[in-house]
């Protein structure tokens, strides 16, 4: 009974909270119509949903049984954790404590497994870093820059990269809604661990290893938050001439980077994390290509390469291990304000840091062919 009226209030939130974001749409035009697709889009899952929460073991934040996901990976079972680490963390928050004790913790079960790489010969695959509550974010990708399609011949697929809502109290709604996308659009892969800013590298890892099983004949990848825009056409004009089997790394690079010690700061890392020196170059994780033959190496070396907050700085640290150059693009821009400008975007690669509706206000932007561009605004699509 309890569980019923938990039930229909937590819908009665979600509706009410809906319709408050429909209802302020009507203040952009751009988003308005979106807003209304969406709206009915949730009313029709959420309201029809009687599956179950997601159930998490608090002791290694493993999903010992989600809703109707199909899966044939077996459950590796619970990873107990190190308690070596407590005073070194006793005075850090706890998610510092919580990472280092389940540090060696990597192998987390494939709860739902996407359709994106079951055709051969796809060229790219935009694979998107997403938090399983941004239904908004990618329900705005899937209709914009992550449409799949070829392009002069290119197959082009997507992938949304997902764990567990960090959210208890929403997960029910929560796991409701990936549900029903991994139903309607089959480009949903869900690993079984809690979601924090922390655990985004051991979902590095988890891809390179679904990656390494299932997508074989891919040639390149995008790897990309969902809060990215990506001229798809741009991306593929430069990797037109470059060899799948060579290494590529590019995106925006960092170097001589070190570690943050300021104690407030979400990237603070303590020193017995990592001592005083650089890390190696990176490119920024708002986004970056790979090509195939590079992500089957980090898979590789990460088995021997232990797991460390910073996502970005983690690949980096594979990438120096695997011997694979990390090379700048100016077409890259994964910080700083950029103008809505049409002619910018046109002669970029990727931006970061954007929101579903400056996302549709960039797409219209460059669905306008009306506007023509002087030379100077176009990037070369060429490092």
């Amino acid at each position: 009974m309890k569980i019923t009226a938990l039930t229909r209030g937590m819908k009665c939130i979600i509706l009410f909270s809906i319709l408050l974001i429909v209802g302020f749409s009507f203040y952009n035009p751009i988003t308005v119509a979106k807003k209304k697709v969406q709206m009915l889009l949730y009313l029709k899952f959420i309201w029809s949903s009687k599956a179950p929460p997601a159930q998490i073991n608090s002791t290694n934040f493993t999903a010992v049984m989600v809703s109707a996901q199909p899966s044939e990976e077996l459950d590796p079972g619970p990873c107990l954790p190190n308690m070596s680490f407590n005073s070194l963390t006793e005075k850090l928050k706890p998610i510092y404590k919580e990472f280092m004790m389940y540090r060696h913790c990597k192998n987390f079960p494939l709860l739902r497994k996407a359709h994106s790489c079951d055709e051969k010969d796809i060229f790219l695959l935009l694979a998107i870093k997403s938090l399983a509550e941004h239904a908004d974010r990618r329900a705005s990708i899937r209709s914009t820059w992550g449409k799949e399609r070829t392009i002069d011949g290119a197959l082009v697929r997507r992938v949304f990269l997902l764990g567990l809502t960090e959210s208890r109290i929403r997960s029910q709604a929560v796991q409701a809604m990936v549900d029903h996308e991994g139903r309607e659009h089959g480009d949903i892969v869900q690993w079984g661990f809690r979601e924090s800013f922390f655990n985004v590298t051991l979902k590095e890892t988890l891809f390179w290893k679904w990656f390494s099983q299932d997508c074989r004949t891919v040639k390149f990848v995008l790897k990309g938050d969902d809060d990215v825009f990506v001229n798809v056409k741009n991306v593929l004009e430069y990797l037109n001439d470059v060899d799948p089997s060579h290494d590529l790394y590019v995106g925006d690079v960092f170097r001589n980077w070190y570690p943050t010690r300021v104690v407030q700061s979400k990237y603070y890392i303590p020193l017995f994390m990592y001592g005083n020196k650089p890390y190696p170059p990176y490119a920024g994780g708002g986004g970056y290509l790979l090509s195939a033959t590079s992500i089957l190496k980090l898979h590789n070396v990460s088995a021997f390469q232990e797991l460390f907050p910073i996502d970005d700085a983690f690949v980096g640290l594979c990438a120096q291990r695997a011997n694979i150059e990390v090379v700048a693009h100016a077409g890259f821009r994964t910080y700083g304000n950029i103008p809505y400008d049409p002619c910018i975007y046109k002669g970029l690669l990727l931006v970061h840091r954007v929101t579903p509706n400056e996302l549709w206000l960039i797409w219209s932007l460059l669905m306008d062919n009306t506007k023509t561009c002087s030379h100077s605004t176009r990037i070369s699509p060429k490092p």
